[in-house]
């Protein structure tokens, strides 16, 4: 594991049965909610409060991210998720997370790129240093090639239908990161949920989803290496004609 500086934090987890898919394992929603969680209480510890940031309606809105996973964890498995800040540039926030299980073996590790903001017009604003300053930074990058391009679907094959509903907004009153995941994860095939599990998740968040929005989630297969299956994901908002997301998944055989 990776030495604890001032500008690293860690928190520890204990995989509960309702947070498992039907292989017992922590979902990738599951997994993307601990990065959350650890996150926002690392900002807790220095400062940068929920009551602090709304009080003065300013928030963090996640622009990207980059999930490889060597395995999920199990029920009942314990595991440490370290975050730290590797960089400020502008309005962004360059935050990566080590997920390690309770022998200190890596199970996996993710890249993210946040965007400070003005809550009430949505626009981003320049990270003030009373803002990024308590955190310091750790100068690693969890994920040494970082961010590629996503690439548009051409000929989707596969399409599932949400509507988002109150259970899905969170406190900036748009969909949760988490749920996007949920709704392209639910475009693949069954067969290849039980066959296989997705070790890469890329995804670029582009327009936010709002209480009552219809969700189409698409996905095509592109060619990928041996043993892996790799999807190419879209969601949109037909009704008003927004590209919400693009995605890419590489599925690893179990």
């Amino acid at each position: 594991m990776i030495n604890l500086l001032v500008s690293t934090y860690q928190r520890s987890y204990e995989v509960h049965y309702y947070e498992t898919n039907f292989m017992l394992e922590a979902s990738p929603v599951t997994i993307l909610g601990y990065l959350e969680e650890t996150a926002t209480w690392h900002s807790e510890t220095v400062g940068n409060t929920i009551a602090r940031l709304n009080a003065a309606e300013r928030g963090w809105v996640v622009y990207r991210y980059h999930l490889q996973m060597n395995r999920y964890p199990r029920w009942r498995e314990k595991i440490t998720v370290t975050t730290w800040v590797e960089r400020f540039q502008r309005c962004f926030a360059y935050r990566n997370f080590y997920i390690h299980d309770a022998g200190g073996n890596l199970l996996g590790r993710a890249a993210s790129v946040w965007i400070f903001l003005d809550i009430a017009s949505k626009k981003p604003l320049r990270i003030p240093s009373a803002i990024s300053e308590p955190y310091g930074l750790y100068p690693e990058a969890a994920i040494p090639e970082g961010f590629g391009e996503l690439p548009g679907l051409e000929t989707p094959t596969m399409m599932a239908a949400f509507t988002v509903g109150a259970a899905d907004i969170d406190i900036n009153h748009h969909a949760n990161n988490k749920r996007y995941i949920h709704w392209l994860l639910e475009s693949v095939p069954m067969e290849v949920h039980r066959q296989a599990f997705p070790s890469t998740i890329e995804v670029v968040y582009k327009k936010d989803a709002r209480y009552g929005d219809h969700i189409l989630s698409q996905c095509q297969e592109v060619k990928a290496g041996k043993g892996i299956r790799q999807y190419l994901h879209r969601l949109t908002c037909p009704e008003k004609e927004l590209e919400l997301t693009l995605a890419r998944t590489s599925w690893q055989e179990r």
